[in-house]
């Protein structure tokens, strides 16, 4: 997902620093470009009325994600803010250091009126060329570009949430409003139907080609060609509806049969919830925009207090590149049902976030824990992850407890707290940095 910027200047043309305005405005956007962001800019500073305009024509009706201000010297403020009536986004307000220009104080008097404005801001503070203010804007616009790719989204729904699990309950107007993905739902009949009209010759040949791309199968052949069958109806229902995930009530009706589908599909970039969890989907579609890679959707399980490790896993869903080695990748039985097909391996290792969903109006909440997945071996029959922490595992699991996080954890490839933070400051929702 590549953010796309709109960068702009600002400056008081009696004001120490105003002739310098343009130069800092073509280095922060060299940087910028240099960094792979793509910018969209206008090379005229703003000072006046005439100056906020022709800012207002070189970027109307442009695509962009966020507004990032290069504020050269103290200028007035009602200058953006005759701007922002244009263009309605986030703002990164960037501020250089000075001594006599006033840009820092001057970004201050901005953020204390857009504050008042109950307008979206962000600030940095640093030279144009200093990478770390680079990567700072380059997190925050990713995150505004995460906010404007989820008002698009739509996933489905198949049989509600699974019984006895009354955490994963979801509020399908508030999942709307905070990030703007939609929710379609849809009965169960609609996957049988689907099921029934697949071929079963093509689904026959499928089965018999992935099964060169496991080391071992312990799964039928009946069962095999049954869960391609699966896969075939849930792809069918994803183009009808447009779909970019989908959670299906799976336990224990659907145990063994759809998970197959979830690992192929994961693979084409359809995040697939386990158990009807909607919340949690949301989650996987958030870090796969984030990092471009399958996620894993696991359950906390067993904290090793002497290693500081925590293991996860679930029954076996996760895409084939997020395992540990290819060598590693068996299509066996799910677990406790003893049937169908699951990819089971253990998780590659690699720094990891993970995330969590829950929540309805006014308590929704997400919660991220980062840390390194080492490497382990089949300690769960399903797509075991362990992962080692820097905070005590005793704090992390209490204040799991004391929060009310839940047990429903996906699991992303890299470090993405600041963007879900960021993410989490625009939308409005409590983000808790375990």
């Amino acid at each position: 997902m590549q953010p796309i910027i709109g960068l702009v200047s600002l400056a008081g043309e009696f004001e120490v620093g105003f002739y310098k305005t343009p130069v800092l405005l073509k280095i922060a956007g060299e940087n910028l470009r240099k960094a792979d962001f793509k910018i969209v800019k206008s090379d005229t500073v703003m000072y006046n009325s005439k100056t906020m305009k022709v800012v207002v024509n070189d970027l109307k009706e442009k695509e962009i994600d966020i507004l990032c201000v290069c504020v050269g010297t103290w200028s007035e403020d009602h200058h953006l803010l005759d701007l922002l009536e244009y263009i309605k986004k986030p703002v990164i307000l960037w501020a250089f250091p000075a001594v006599d220009t006033g840009s820092l104080c001057g970004v201050q008097q901005i953020c204390c009126v857009l504050k008042e404005l109950d307008k979206e801001y962000f600030y940095v503070y640093g030279e144009a060329d200093d990478t770390a203010i680079i990567e700072e804007i380059g997190r925050i616009a990713r995150a505004a570009a995460l906010k404007n790719k989820l008002r698009h989204v739509k996933i489905g729904n198949i049989g509600g949430r699974i019984k006895g699990m009354t955490e994963i309950a979801f509020d399908e107007l508030e999942i709307k409003d905070r990030t703007g993905v939609r929710i379609v739902n849809m009965d169960e009949d609609e996957l049988v139907e689907a099921f029934k009209l697949t071929d079963m010759k093509q689904a026959a040949e499928y089965w018999n080609n992935l099964k060169t791309k496991a080391s071992k199968v312990s799964s039928t052949d009946e069962h095999g060609i049954e869960s391609i069958r699966y896969y075939f109806a849930m792809k069918k229902l994803i183009e009808e509806y447009d779909l970019e995930g989908i959670a299906v009530k799976c336990y224990p009706k659907w145990m063994g049969k759809i998970c197959l589908g979830y690992s192929i599909l994961s693979e084409e970039g359809v995040v697939c919830g386990c158990e009807g969890d909607v919340n949690n989907t949301v989650s996987m579609k958030i870090l796969y925009e984030l990092s471009n890679t399958p996620t894993h959707n696991a359950d906390l399980l067993y904290p090793d207090t002497d290693l500081n490790t925590i293991l996860f896993s679930h029954c076996g869903s996760g895409g084939f590149s997020i395992a540990s080695s290819e060598k590693d990748i068996h299509l066996g039985p799910v677990r406790l049902a003893d049937t169908g097909v699951c990819l089971l391996f253990p998780a590659k290792p690699g720094k990891v976030t993970l995330i969590n969903l829950v929540g309805r109006k006014g308590t929704l909440r997400m919660s991220a824990i980062i840390g390194e997945a080492v490497e382990c071996g089949m300690e769960f029959p399903g797509n075991p992850m362990k992962v080692k922490f820097k905070k005590n595992v005793d704090e992390i699991n209490r204040m799991i407890a004391n929060e009310g996080v839940g047990h429903h954890w996906i699991g992303g490839y890299g470090d993405m707290s600041k963007e879900l933070e960021y993410f989490c400051t625009l939308n409005r929702i409590r983000f808790i940095k375990l």
